[in-house]
């Protein structure tokens, strides 16, 4: 089990004051999420332009916030951020004390975050010959995205999807494609993740938790709640904050794994 939680900024001149107000939510997300995992904590804020910084820590995320490293990271948002991806991490495979194991994961192509766990990640890192940064099971769906990827370096989601195919375990995950900065691909498998809209602020707010998207919001009424189905991956507009596809998410649960065998 981790937290999952994060900011999608549509296109926007927000002003000082909605700018500290969305900052404030991202960082109650993080320490709210801290009870879904206390041996990391990570995030990645991403630029228009396809630029971003990654901060991460194997840290509780109480102790994360208050580092002068995430102070400095926070006090640059400004109207050029387009995302917020936050992790809280539950240990599962691979020692938090190796920076890679730790989220948001960093591939050649895409970054991002993942909750669950892939069982047969060592197979498919064999199958298919990846290259591999760190031990921790959740870089698999990276790679499977980095081979996805058309000649025009944006994301088959056909293709992606097929590769998942293979994948045996639990997930859900966040990712954007560093050459396609308008893009965010969001993967709601067997895992929780929910969303919530808020048409003045222009942005989703998001979180493996409902009960922490509510005290994060600070139970604002115009904070409206959006339904995704599960088993489907999504494709949305960063700046139009619109849905350009979805299509299935298939893969092998760990449940429906363990009755085979």
């Amino acid at each position: 089990m981790c937290g999952q939680c994060g900011l999608i900024l549509g296109q926007k001149r927000r002003t000082r004051k909605e700018l500290e107000t969305l900052s404030s939510i991202f960082t109650n997300l993080l320490l709210l999420n801290e009870a879904r995992g206390r041996d990391a904590t990570g995030i990645y804020m991403g630029n228009k332009d396809g630029s971003g910084q990654i901060l991460k820590d194997a840290v509780p995320a109480n102790f994360f916030v208050k580092s002068a490293r995430f102070r400095e990271l926070m006090s640059s948002f400004d109207n050029s951020i387009s995302v917020f991806v936050g992790h809280t991490r539950w240990r599962t495979v691979g020692t938090p004390t190796v920076s890679f194991n730790n989220h948001p994961i960093e591939a050649d192509f895409f970054v991002g975050t993942h909750n669950g766990t892939i069982l047969n990640h060592k197979e498919l890192f064999f199958r298919y010959n990846w290259k591999r940064s760190g031990q921790v099971d959740s870089e698999a769906i990276f790679r499977m995205a980095d081979v996805s990827l058309g000649n025009n370096k944006l994301l088959n989601m056909e293709s992606f999807t097929g590769g998942l195919r293979e994948f045996i375990g639990t997930m859900s995950f966040i990712m954007q494609n560093k050459y396609d900065p308008a893009s965010l691909y969001i993967g709601i498998g067997n895992m929780p993740l929910h969303f919530l809209f808020h048409k003045k602020f222009r942005c989703y707010c998001y979180s493996s938790d409902p009960a922490m998207l509510v005290h994060a919001t600070g139970n604002m009424p115009d904070w409206k709640i959006v339904e995704l189905p599960k088993r489907k991956l999504y494709q949305f507009d960063v700046p139009t904050l619109k849905l350009r596809k979805s299509i299935s998410m298939l893969f092998c649960s760990s449940r429906a794994y363990q009755s085979l065998v």
